[in-house]
């Protein structure tokens, strides 16, 4: 098994592009040697990673070369943010103090003069072409254009031509000291952010690129203080805010960069930011950001296409509600069914569809879904009912349950014949009686819990859904219109899947189908005669009274009485039957060895109902016998003693009862005699 620090680092997100006809023979990607890692220490295997980094963003830059492809390599894996160095040189030719309109003009002039001499006859000529036809606005978006088309030199041009042609016009100034520093030409920027700043000191544009200005020729404390200025008129302004956090992550003030990073995701979208942050381990929420800024979602999209009427019902609290929440929401359950198969088949998609949307698709907000979307799948995780801390409660309560129905042991019916049916239905209604608050009491815990994490979920639910129908429209692709109805259709799985696995539904314990009530049942069971008790020790009795014997357990009492005439009467507890007998008794003894006591009775038995049932005549023998025993040998002295054994047996021959009889032995002869 590969060890976590491994897998780790496979789950790096190396940056393999993909570019069709130009990755072949001339690039392989960089694969990890996996058998190579599993033996390295976490020192060489970190340094491993960094250089399969390194390597990984070489190739893609080798294919971008080779393709002329621009790529943006600060979201490379290994791109390094490095300060700038002070240009000493460069600031020496800053100007003190604002230059006048006709210096500034004047360095104008001379810098169109230098971007001419680097520049093409044919470019020369084609942008003097354009300055003749076009309007200073027109020129203004066209420099623009022309800079965004990687034309550098044509841009700069035409917009030292916007800014002579339309001298007062402030933000054709402001466009071409943009150019300037995204060329790399700060010093020449700063002279025309000055002069205006001049005139308009609190204009954020203005302050934004003269601090941009310094920032890109190293003068920290400079450009920190225009930055600031800029965000005390607008502290939202997304370049200044990524500029001051830019300059706090020079600093290592890496919390303050934080706060500056998330002020300029709020209105902006920059994925060298969010690389930035990535690679810092520091966690931003794009969604809550946006969302903070905008207000979206501001439609309920979940209303909208009637997610809202899907609500689980209440839940039901006891045995008695299970089947009857099924039989009333039965229609409920099949609306799942049917709404779940709609939204999984739903955006059927056609080659013509496919065509279109190639022709039209922009992507100018692909790359801002993207990250929205990878936003919303980290921050909606928990979107099921049975998370791990709720399953450990949920298992802590089945125990409890399926041991307290263990416990709770119901009572029986006795084992005798001529029982009636409405008997075993009062018993039946005793074990519901014992079993029902057990079941309640474990259906009100449990749907209680579900419950409430079926509303928490259920709100997460519908949070995401609008979030996601919201970011989805910003690029609604093919694929991302199929994502939004597969996130619907997961939404109807989640509700049939609580239902089905999460909600208690208890049967009523058995028995209590009845209509019996307890009442009725008591008084039947009352009415059977029977002492359902443990019995204690102390109720077995044998007792001799010379002229009588009483004898009782659990099950019956006797009384015998007498010697010679025999008088008797029984009573047993659980058949509720009971016998009068009366007769005679002899004891006779044979010598030293034997002594055998006799009894022949004639008796009559009643019912439970005191209804006679048997009449007859029962017999009995009870004798002991004293046998020799072996020599024993006792403290060192030899004894010879006797071992007593003995034999009891019986018959009765009753009218309706029959003729029985049996003998068993007692003691010694307890294995020979049965």
């Amino acid at each position: 098994m590969l060890n976590m620090k491994i897998l780790s680092f496979l789950a790096l997100p190396f940056l393999f592009v993909l570019l069709p006809g130009v990755v072949g023979a001339q690039s392989k990607p960089a694969v990890p040697d996996i058998n190579k890692m599993m033996s390295m220490t976490p020192a060489e295997l970190a340094k491993y990673k960094e250089q399969m980094l390194k390597q990984a963003s070489s190739q893609i830059k080798d294919i971008a070369s080779k393709n002329d492809i621009k790529i943006d390599e600060t979201t490379l894996p290994d791109f390094e943010i490095r300060q700038p160095d002070k240009d000493i040189r460069r600031l020496a030719i800053v100007p003190v103090k604002p230059p006048t309109r006709i210096e500034l003009m004047a360095g104008v002039q001379q810098s169109r003069k230098q971007l001419e001499a680097v520049a093409t006859p044919a470019v020369v000529k084609e942008v003097k072409e354009m300055e003749a036809e076009q309007t200073g606005a027109q020129l203004e978006k066209t420099s623009i254009a022309l800079w965004y088309q990687d034309r550098p030199v044509e841009a700069l041009l035409i917009s030292t031509g916007a800014v002579q042609k339309n001298p007062d016009e402030i933000i054709g100034w402001n466009n071409l000291a943009a150019l300037f520093n995204m060329a790399g030409l700060e010093e020449k920027a700063i002279p025309i952010l000055m002069h205006h700043l001049g005139n308009i000191p609190d204009n954020t544009l203005l302050l934004n690129n003269i601090g941009q200005s310094f920032l890109g020729l190293g003068d920290m404390q400079r450009a920190k203080e225009y930055f600031q200025k800029c965000l005390s008129i607008d502290e939202l302004n997304p370049e200044a805010n990524r500029s001051m956090g830019m300059i706090s992550y020079f600093e290592k003030e890496f919390v303050k960069a934080q706060a500056y990073f998330e002020k300029e995701l709020e209105v902006a979208h920059r994925r060298s930011t969010l690389a930035l942050l990535k690679r810092k381990g520091i966690a931003i929420n794009l969604s809550a950001l946006r969302k903070k800024r905008t207000g979206v979602p501001h439609r309920d999209f979940f209303e909208e296409i009637n997610l809202g009427r899907f609500r689980i019902p209440d839940l039901p609290t006891q045995a008695k509600d299970s089947r009857p929440w099924w039989d009333e929401h039965a229609n409920y359950v099949l609306s799942l069914q049917a709404e779940l198969l709609f939204w999984m088949n739903a955006g059927e998609v056609t080659n013509e569809m496919r065509l279109e949307e190639g022709r039209n698709h922009t992507g100018i907000y692909s790359s801002l879904v993207d990250e929205l979307i990878r936003d919303l799948g980290n921050t909606f995780t928990d979107l099921s009912v049975i998370g791990e801390a709720e399953s450990e409660k949920l298992k802590s309560l089945g125990i409890k349950y399926y041991e307290e129905l263990q416990a709770a042991v119901c009572p029986q019916p006795p084992n005798v014949p001529g029982q009636t049916a409405e008997l075993f239905e009062a018993y039946a209604k005793k074990c519901c009686d014992l079993h029902t608050p057990i079941v309640d009491n474990y259906m009100a815990a449990r749907n209680a819990m579900v419950g409430n994490r079926i509303n928490i979920v259920d709100a997460r639910w519908k949070e995401y859904i609008n979030a996601l129908i919201s970011v989805v429209q910003l690029d609604p692709t093919i694929g991302r219109k199929k994502m939004v109805y597969h996130m619907v259709s997961q939404y109807f799985s989640f509700l049939m899947t609580t239902i089905s696995t999460a909600v208690a539904f208890e049967d009523p314990p058995q028995g209590c189908l009845t209509k019996m009530t307890t009442a009725q049942a008591d008084e039947l069971i009352a009415a059977n005669h029977n002492i359902d008790i443990n019995c204690p020790k102390w109720l077995n009795i044998d007792v001799d009274l010379q002229v009588a014997k009483l004898k009782a357990d659990c099950s019956k009492y006797a009384i015998e009485g007498g010697k010679g005439l025999m008088l008797g009467y029984e009573k047993n507890f659980k058949t509720g039957t009971s016998t009068i007998a009366a007769g005679v008794g002899a004891e006779q003894k044979f010598g030293s060895l034997a002594k055998v006591g006799v009894k022949q009775m004639l008796y009559i038995s009643f019912d439970n109902n005191n209804e006679f049932s048997d009449f007859g005549l029962k017999g009995s023998v009870e004798g002991k016998v004293g046998l020799a025993s072996e020599a024993l040998v006792v403290d060192g002295i030899g004894k010879v003693g006797t071992t007593v054994a003995g034999v009891e047996g019986g018959y009765s021959l009753g009218l309706n009862s029959g003729f029985k009889a049996g003998v068993k032995g007692k003691g010694l002869l307890s294995g020979v005699i049965k």
